[in-house]
Order: C-alpha cells, then structure tokens, then sequence
C-alpha cells in the first residue's frame, strides 16, 4: 500500500476548535469511552492526557472534519479536557483522505479502550471489573463482537484475558458490586 502522508504539528487548542469527526457504528463505544473519562480522576487523566501525546497519531483532514484516526483518547481529551494542556503540540500524520478509510478500525478503538480501561482500574478504586465488563457487553453489538471475537458476546473469560485478570478477581468484583 503506498500512502501519501504528511507529518504536522498542531496545539491542542487548535484540535479543540475542529470538529472532530467520529464513526457512527462504534457509537455506542465513543459513549462508553466518554462516560468511563467522566469518572476519572485528575491525575490519571493528567498521566494518561501524557501518554496519548506521546503516541504516534494519525488523522484524515477534510473541508470541515478532523478525522482521528488512532489515539480516540486524544480526541475525547481535547474535547473534554482541554483546559489541562492547551499550550501542547501534537505531531501528527496526515493520511490522504482517500485512504482514511481502509484505516478506520473497529479494533483500535476497543483496544485503546480495554488499556485505558485497564490502567484506570488498576488506579481508581471507585472503577469494578465487572461493572466494565458489562458496560463493554452493552455497547458492543453482534456483529462487532463477531468481527473482533469470531464469538456472539463479549465473555467473562475474554474480558478477563484482556484485563489480564483471573476469573477469581471478576466474580470478587461481581460480589463486590452487588453488595
């Protein structure tokens, strides 16, 4: 594949003001992703807004959109969270915009997720293995699961292999929550 790329360097400030474009079928994990930042603290988000800088990003640049292409956390953090590094500069690769599509995948939004997800519960106390296992089964449909999993439903056993938990510590958060 030969694509034609640019590399650029923008402020956080100025992603801000784009209109940052996400996908529609992955809906319900754009949400997700948003409510799960809510309930973050500061200073994870603090960590993880440095982590997301340090990450190679790719993006689509058309007429009116900004097209985030990888880093889905960075987009979320400019919208929501701007405020914490405003003065920032972002390098960014611009990918063609005719070739910003075979690029647009289901799986690097649900596995920037599972390890933004991953890191948060390890940090925060008030976040439970099983409440985001099931959150994660809700957003994800069929069809996704069938695309990422080759499975109909997003098990406890896959979840607790991409949390790289035991099955112990999920039924412990599950008796947790419902107490």
């Amino acid at each position: 594949m030969d694509y034609k790329v640019k590399l650029k360097q923008y402020s956080l400030s100025y992603i801000s003001e784009q209109f940052i474009t996400y996908h529609d079928e992955f809906k319900q994990l754009y949400i997700l992703t948003y409510e799960i930042l809510s309930k973050l603290e500061d200073g994870f988000l603090e960590i993880e807004i440095e982590r997301a800088l340090a990450t190679t990003t790719l993006v689509a640049i058309t007429d009116k959109d900004f097209i985030f292409l990888n880093n889905y956390i960075l987009a979320f953090f400019c919208k929501k969270y701007i405020h914490h590094a405003t003065d920032r500069q972002l390098h960014c690769i611009c990918v063609n915009n005719d070739e910003f599509l075979k690029l647009h995948r289901l799986e690097n939004i649900f596995y920037e997720l599972i390890n933004i997800l991953n890191r948060a519960i390890r940090y925060q106390e008030n976040l439970n293995y099983y409440n985001i296992h099931q959150e994660l089964k809700t957003a994800l449909t069929t069809k996704q699961c069938q695309y990422l999993f080759n499975l109909n439903s997003y098990t406890i056993l896959l979840f607790c292999r991409h949390m790289n938990i035991h099955k112990n510590t999920y039924d412990n958060a599950r008796n947790e929550s419902k107490k």
